[in-house]
């Protein structure tokens, strides 16, 4: 299989790269991040109209390029398996500021493009660039249109259309047709329209308000966030007829979506992102008794995906999430935990004794300890950030932060009183360890137990610190924890929150407040799950952008 030469795809691509940076939308210099304290809302005027937030240009994760290749071209080898990971910010992969390209991972997605270029070609030309007639420009020309829209999620520019309609000539003058659609696709593969997520309108006037998304970029905002792929068919089309302008027909497009096996795939990433389990598959459990299964922690990241499966789309409700005493085991974990599963796949088990919602999985506790003991420090700094949305002050640089030795003779609490016996030490820890206490029911297996080395477990603690008052002050063990984070507002509000992180590509800012609080409220009040990514889609947030304006130089 041809690859283009150097000189021309290096110049290919510098056009391309132009071009995508030409048609960005510019906005204002974007807004501060959120302090570690929320902003209050009065702080943003929600009177004047939408106030969208900064919306950067978002490279591709490993699983959206992957999702993008396989719905467009079919090709679900995997190509985005030598990727480097993403780093992340706020918990996700996505982050704009965080997940960006690197030279290892450039040199990869050209490994990767010449690879789905030579698969798509050998298995599928026929289908991609039909050319009944024989090889000719116009048939590479009609597939640079319909391919091109696909990967680019709206119409090729005139500029786009003559940079790949040149290139495919060259090639085709001294190569073969199927070459020469490879060596296009090859490139389209590699540009910025396709990699990244631009927003890509620019008005001929500078505006003073903000406006709608132009057609293609809704499309393009909501196929990512709900799917974690490219605009399908039928969403190009309700961008080309300009159908998503109105509120209507965009919720009638985010609950088809949400129909949609690559909804339900998003949701697993978005849990597995914010419960932080995808490490899981790597852990090493021992056990004096029993005989843990080889891949222990890839079963219980199963286990718990089950769970929030099962509390997202068919018991749909925030209460079912925090409160559920359901653990779900298939044959090889069943015996970990004291049942025995007679049919395959995972299911749920009742324990209204041992089992309190999402606080209490097995796969969250075995996340949230060492291999030989608990972490009542993890678990506590876990659920301040990632359910109350409430930032711990990191360790003095200079701390030495190992937890003590295991000791047969006291337990976990007991040696852990150092923490807050030091006054280094207890300015953070009083925040998090009574709170890590309350799950010492669960031991690093995540099995509910009542006694450590032979002493009865102290699962009593303390919420203290937190904004919400209702939040504070002592109890005593997990069922009472898990109803005091259930039932407020705190957790309601974070995990809107932690959604729109994950929809946004960014933290929230002020500007995002006038979007937020009325999601916030609404959920308060409903807690229904689903109802949260519609309205997010909804929002003004997500609907509009910023006003176009001139560069500081003064040039359109």
């Amino acid at each position: 299989m041809s690859r283009p030469s150097a000189p021309l795809l290096v110049s290919l691509l510098s056009l391309l790269s132009g071009l995508a940076a030409g048609c960005q939308t510019e906005a204002p210099p974007p807004e501060e991040p959120l302090p570690t304290e929320p902003q209050v809302l009065s702080q943003v005027d929600c009177q004047v109209g939408p106030v969208p937030g900064e919306a950067p240009a978002r490279l591709l994760t490993r699983s959206a390029y992957e999702n993008s290749v396989a719905d467009i071209l079919g090709d679900t080898s995997h190509p985005a398996a030598a990727f480097p990971p993403e780093n992340q910010m706020l918990g996700f992969n996505n982050n704009a500021e965080a997940h960006q390209a690197s030279p290892l991972l450039v040199s990869e997605m050209l490994n990767a493009a010449e690879g789905i270029a030579a698969r798509t070609v050998s298995a599928k030309l026929d289908e991609i660039a039909p050319c009944p007639t024989g090889a000719t420009v116009e048939c590479g020309a009609a597939f640079i249109r319909t391919v091109g829209e696909r990967l680019f999620r709206r119409p090729l520019t005139l500029e786009e259309e003559q940079v790949f309609s040149r290139l495919f000539a060259a090639t085709l003058a001294t190569d073969s047709y199927a070459n020469a659609v490879s060596v296009v696709l090859q490139a389209m593969l590699q540009s910025p329209q396709f990699l990244y997520r631009i927003e890509s309108v620019r008005p001929k006037a500078v505006e003073s308000a903000p406006a709608l998304l132009g057609p293609y970029e809704m499309a393009t905002r909501l196929s990512y966030f709900l799917t974690d792929s490219a605009p399908d068919p039928e969403l190009l089309q309700a961008a080309s007829s300009d159908a998503l302008s109105t509120p209507l027909a965009v919720e009638a497009q985010v609950r088809r979506l949400l129909q949609q096996p690559r909804a339900r795939a998003m949701v697993a990433n978005f849990h597995g992102q914010w419960l932080g389990t995808g490490e899981l598959g790597r852990i090493v459990r021992e056990d004096p008794v029993l005989s843990l299964p080889a891949n222990f922690g890839t079963l219980l990241a199963s286990s718990l995906q089950a769970f929030t499966d099962s509390m997202f789309w068919e018991k749909g409700t925030f209460d079912s999430l925090f409160n559920s005493n359901e653990l779900f085991l298939d044959k090889q974990l069943g015996p970990v935990f004291g049942h025995t599963p007679t049919t395959d796949g995972f299911t749920a088990f009742p324990e209204p004794e041992q089992r309190f919602g999402l606080l209490t999985q097995p796969a969250l506790m075995v996340a949230l300890a060492h291999p030989n003991q608990t972490a009542p420090v993890f678990r506590g700094v876990f659920v301040r950030e990632h359910f109350l949305c409430s930032d711990v002050p990191p360790p003095p640089p200079n701390l030495n932060a190992v937890a003590p030795d295991p000791d047969p003779k006291a337990t976990t609490r007991e040696r852990f009183k150092q923490h807050t016996a030091s006054a280094t030490c207890a300015a953070c820890h009083t925040l998090i360890d009574p709170l890590g206490f309350g799950f010492e029911n669960y031991d690093q297996l995540g099995r509910f137990r009542t006694q450590e080395n032979g002493l009865p477990v102290d699962s009593t603690g303390a919420m203290n610190g937190f904004a919400e008052e209702g939040l504070n002050g002592p109890f005593v063990g997990p069922k009472e924890l898990a109803a005091r984070i259930s039932s407020s507002t705190s957790a309601r509000d974070c995990l809107v929150t932690q959604w729109w992180r994950y929809a946004a590509g960014r933290s929230e800012t002020a500007a995002d407040l006038c979007s937020l609080a009325p999601i916030q409220q609404d959920f308060r009040q409903t807690g229904a799950l689903p109802e949260v990514l519609v309205k997010i889609a909804l929002s003004d947030a997500f609907r509009y952008r910023a006003p176009y304006v001139r560069n500081p130089g003064g040039a359109p």
